[in-house]
């Protein structure tokens, strides 16, 4: 028998991809569309003069997808709204609301904030009127955020400010509420009875414990509003994210039950397809008319050909191909979507190697158990790059988490759908499947929770371009060389899944990292944690960022096992909420904080295992060994002005600064001080010079030039969250810094930042 590999039909694939890369493109406009354009029109044009027709093919999706791609975003910049957006012009506006509003909780000195999807049907601005479709995201902030919540298919009219959307973004503007949200419509027949089926599968949770609540419904249809977010940072360390989100598996687990009963009744024929259409328009129409939900759809039917379900498996990546093709031209916005890409890469591995490796394993291993090993086990070797340029880590215990919780996907999918469908009729035989569906969910929540706590449950790695590149050829190495090899044979396998548990217990040392340290700036995302070290095992800890998680592995990467000196800036969130990472879990034998923080009758240092706070003030010093802590600031500083700024900006600036001496650096420790702070602190007459700046505030635009110019460091730190929204770090900070003379690290573009003992380099993490 030949290889199942060697008889898939690839013609569609280079096809595909080029359609693929060039509607990337063409979203963005400007002369790169062009360009795309005009080579699919050459590349055309030569192929059929040389009847070569698989280069034909090529250049037609190249032109195709190109044009296709360049005319919807030509299209919805050059819209009467979009203009106006770009203009920053006040609007009123009439939309439909296309899916539920995805809510952010309130952070540090961030409020909670909220985007709904919307698409305009009737926009007036400028005294002028526009009438049509057009898609856009509606946002609000504060207590403005529950305004958001209106249901799907709902129309409403309101008053917004407008801004510009982002290059290549499948919106005519950001849209920011402005007034209350009048409902104008209720939502239509369809949309109405898609509220009610999701209303209610919550309902029908009612009686089990939270996280089951909150699970089922985002695996059914996709409504992660329930989940907390312990409970979505467990699926995403181990790996099972996936399951959170409206995918492929759940229509395909939807028309396996659907038609799989159909067959049981007696229905075949055009009726099981006319069945199998209808079933996936219900799953359109109930997980929300979305691009991600469309493409889930698509990929959907894909995966039944890639498991078997719909048929021939060696058409699979034709399919699998056709689908990609059909969806960029479709809606070309697909295309810069990970999702799509994460969904499209899944398939392929699953088609490509999924058979041969099930069949390999069955000369050792029942069926059932070389499918739940041989399927997530291709699906995360041909995602793994992808998910790694998104999280800049490797998910060791993902195979494993993914085996372990697949069988009860089924149930939990099947027993939820029926909880939403008796729901419509029957609200309390409802919760009895909803409570069967919680306890079948629950060992996923168990595999998600243990998985999580491994010490090296996720291993760091770099996501620049080099590294991904290595990453991308090691899993190709090891899918087309290593595990055909190993599969077939038991032992080897048992090996393999040995190793793989010892690595989710032990990381392997980055090379270089950190080397001989003196100073690290821990990568802890959009906040401060820095260590001083103080000895073989121990540091000084100037905040603690907002992840007790991160903050974790940062102490572990560089050995760090008792904590000397722990010293609060200041209490927002993005500098305590990673407490947890320290408090019980290492020894801490001194808590320094300002008399903002000691003073708050609601403390974030109240927890236990931490010894009680001790004020400080400008002038103190605390001796460790041959490194000296010396406070510059905490509280008012003197010579400064009465702040009449929110107050926020009282607390940054009242916020506790430090100048750490060791053998050979003096490092500045600085929280959130702005402006008013910084003044006050030339003002002081202190010595600031430094060998090693923590920029202030996150690198944010509010500095003051004559503090840069005092500090005057060769070396200036800016721990900052990839991607924030804030803005940070301003480009004319970091001028100003460069103009001082520092060169700039970032933890966003670097990862984790360590200086050497003698200042002389800096090590990064990526």
């Amino acid at each position: 028998m030949s290889d199942p590999a060697e008889r898939v039909d690839l013609r569609l694939v280079a096809p595909a991809l080029a359609a693929w890369c060039a509607a990337a493109i063409g979203v963005g406009g400007g002369r790169w569309a062009g360009l795309v354009i005009g080579l699919g029109f050459l590349a055309t044009t030569f192929a059929a003069r040389r009847r070569a027709w698989t280069a034909c093919t090529v250049g037609l999706a190249l032109l195709g997808a190109g044009s296709v791609s360049w005319l919807w975003a030509n299209g919805l910049a050059s819209a009467a709204p979009a203009r106006w957006a770009s203009e920053g012009a006040l609007m009123e506006i009439e939309a439909v609301v296309v899916s539920d509003a995805r809510h952010w909780p309130a952070t540090g000195n961030r409020a909670a904030s909220a985007v709904l999807p919307i698409t305009l049907r009737h926009v007036t601005a400028h005294g002028e009127a526009w009438q049509g479709r057009l898609p856009a995201q509606l946002t609000a902030s504060g207590d403005a955020a529950t305004e958001l919540d209106q249901p799907a298919g709902a129309t409403i009219n309101v008053l917004v400010l407008s801004r510009a959307a982002e290059p290549g973004e499948r919106s005519v503007g950001t849209l920011s509420l402005r007034g209350p949200v009048v409902r104008v419509r209720e939502p239509g027949s369809a949309a109405g009875l898609a509220n009610r089926f999701r209303e209610g599968l919550r309902a029908a949770m009612a009686h089990s414990p939270p996280r089951q609540a909150g699970l089922v419904p985002s695996l059914v249809v996709g409504d992660t509003s329930g989940l907390s977010s312990e409970l979505k940072d467990a699926f995403k360390a181990t790996g099972l994210s996936h399951l959170t989100a409206v995918s492929g598996t759940n229509l395909t687990l939807m028309l396996v039950f659907t038609l799989g009963l159909a067959r049981q009744l007696g229905v075949r024929g055009w009726s099981l397809r006319l069945l199998g259409v209808a079933v996936a328009v219900a799953f359109v129409v109930v997980c929300r008319l979305e691009p991600s939900v469309l493409r889930a759809a698509a990929m959907g039917l894909v995966a039944m050909a890639a498991t078997g379900v719909a048929g021939d498996r060696h058409r699979g990546l034709r399919a699998l191909s056709l689908a990609v093709l059909l969806l960029v031209l479709v809606d070309p916005w697909l295309s810069r979507s990970w999702g799509f890409a994460l969904s499209a890469t899944a398939s392929a591995g699953i088609l490509w190697w999924g058979g041969p490796w099930q069949a390999s394993m069955r000369s050792w291993a029942p069926g059932w158990l070389a499918e739940s090993l041989a399927i997530p086990l291709a699906a995360q070797l041909a995602t793994q790059p992808i998910v790694t340029a998104l999280a800049a880590q490797l998910s060791i215990v993902g195979l494993a988490a993914n085996v372990a919780a697949g069988p009860f996907v089924g149930p939990v999918t099947v027993l939820g759908l029926v909880a939403a469908l008796v729901s419509l009729v029957s609200p309390t035989l409802a919760e009895v499947f909803g409570w069967l569906a919680g306890w079948c969910v629950q060992p996923i929540v168990l595999v998600a929770q243990i998985g999580s706590t491994a010490p090296a449950a996720t291993w760091a790695w770099p996501a620049r371009p080099a590294s991904l590149a290595v990453l991308t050829i090691g899993c190709l190495l090891i899918a087309e060389v290593i595990l055909p090899r190993v599969l077939p044979r038991r032992g080897l396998a048992i090996g393999l899944a040995v190793l793989l548990v010892i690595g989710a217990f032990r990381e392997p040392p980055q090379p270089g990292w950190p080397g001989d340290w003196t100073v690290v700036a821990c990568d802890v995302g959009q906040g401060g944690a820095q260590l001083i070290r103080t000895g073989a095992q121990s540091a000084i800890l100037v905040d603690t960022g907002p992840d007790p998680d991160a903050l974790a592995r940062c102490l572990t990467s560089v050995g760090v096992t008792e904590i000397p000196l722990l010293v609060i800036t200041h209490s927002h969130a993005d500098h305590t909420a990673g407490l947890p990472g320290v408090a019980g879990r290492l020894p801490v034998t001194m808590v320094l904080v300002g008399p903002s923080i000691s003073d708050s009758p609601n403390s974030p240092l109240a927890m236990v295992g931490l010894p009680t706070p001790t004020s400080t003030a400008a002038g103190d010093v605390v001796q460790l060994g041959s490194v000296r802590w010396t406070t510059l600031a905490a509280g008012p500083v003197t010579g400064m002005l009465a702040s009449t700024g929110p107050e926020d900006a009282i607390a940054n600036d009242s916020g506790v600064v430090g100048l750490i001496e060791t053998a050979a650096l003096r490092v500045l420790v600085t929280g959130d001080i702005e402006v008013a702070g910084q003044q006050a602190l030339v003002a002081s007459g202190a010595d600031l010079r430094a060998d090693v700046l923590v920029v202030p505030h996150h690198g944010s635009a509010k500095q003051e030039p004559t503090f840069l110019k005092a500090v005057a460091a060769p070396i200036a730190l800016v721990q900052v969250g990839e991607h924030n929204d804030y803005g940070h770090p301003a480009d004319t900070t970091l001028r100003q810094l460069r103009a001082t003379g520092s060169t700039v690290f970032r933890t966003d573009l670097q990862g984790a930042l360590a200086v050497s003992t003698d200042g002389s380099r800096v090590v990064t993490q990526r």
